[in-house]
Parts: structure tokens; C-alpha cells; sequence
């Protein structure tokens, strides 16, 4: 991967985080991946650091949105047991 598609990569993984959208994250990860196991001292030192900067900040995007997803989760199950339960009072009050 010559340097401007690196640069088009680096913006692309930057667009996708903003966006949350995790199969494009998904996608770029893997051209990154396979791009880095193949010419690993082909990038200089600086970019390297640039990217790992990302890296960390995707991935603590990815923990922030999960951990949110799951109290999302967690609240709809409350909610629909609460649903039942009232369900079942109701059926109880017309036995």
C-alpha cells in the first residue's frame, strides 16, 4: 500500500469510528492488518504512532457503545418482565 492509499485508510478508519459503524471498522481493520504484516518497516515511526493512537481510541469507542448496548439490553429485559408481570395480574384479576 503505497502512502496516499495508507492516508485514504487512516481517514477511512477515522470516518467509520465517528460513525460507529463496526462491519466498515471491521473491513479496514483487516487491509490495515494485512497490509502492516506485509511491509511492517515500510511505515515510518511517526505513523506507526498515529495509528496505534487510533487503534486505542476505536477500541475504547467500541467498550464505550458495548457497554451502553448492554444497559439498553438490560432495560428492555426489566421492561418486558415488568410487562408480564402486569400481563399476569391482569389475568389473575379476571379469573
Amino acid at each position: 500500500m503505497k502512502p496516499p492509499e495508507l492516508d485514504h485508510l487512516e481517514s477511512a478508519l477515522r470516518t467509520a469510528a465517528a460513525a460507529q459503524d463496526w462491519e466498515r471498522l471491521t473491513a479496514l481493520d483487516a487491509r490495515l492488518s494485512a497490509w502492516l504484516a506485509g511491509a511492517p518497516a515500510a511505515i515510518e515511526p511517526a505513523r506507526l504512532a498515529r495509528l496505534c493512537t487510533l487503534y486505542r481510541e476505536i477500541l475504547a469507542a467500541g467498550s464505550t457503545a458495548g457497554a451502553e448496548l448492554e444497559q439498553r439490553l438490560a432495560l428492555l429485559s426489566r421492561e418486558r418482565e415488568g410487562q408480564l408481570a402486569y400481563a399476569q395480574a391482569r389475568q389473575w384479576e379476571g379469573a
